[in-house]
Parts: structure tokens; sequence; C-alpha cells
């Protein structure tokens, strides 16, 4: 087996390329709520949740009159 031997420039540029991506990985919030939101926006819905979620949220039919209200006629 060939050994290969780096420069201490190659090793300094890859050790930097490393530590670009930990830092671009991590990431701080000050709340819960702002980790969620980010969360949300950087998370695809399912497309048969998404389709579920449509339907159960559709047109919303009117509440049912009242009693007296069918009673009376008004």
């Amino acid at each position: 087996m060939k050994r290969q031997k780096f420069s201490s420039q190659q090793k300094l540029q890859e050790e930097q390329h490393l530590d670009q991506q930990q830092v671009q990985s991590v990431r701080e919030f000050a709340t819960v709520e702002q980790m969620l939101r980010h969360d949300a926006l950087h998370t695809p819905v399912p497309p048969g949740i998404a389709r579920r979620l449509n339907e159960s949220i559709g047109p919303v039919a009117p509440p049912p009159r009242a009693w007296w209200r069918r009673l009376l006629g008004s």
C-alpha cells in the first residue's frame, strides 16, 4: 500500500473545510417556538398526510339551528 503524505497546508485546509461544515449544521435558537418554526420550514410534509389534512380542514358546515328556532320557524 502506498502512503499518502499530506503537507501541513493540505491538512489545514481539510480541517477548515470540516469546521465550516460543522458550523453550518449547528444552530442555536432563543426559544422553542423559533426552533419549531425553523423545523416546519425545512421539513416537507408527506403527500398522504397533506391530502388527509386538507380533507379534514375542508369546507366547514354551518352549525345546526337551535331546536327552538326550528320549532318556531325563525
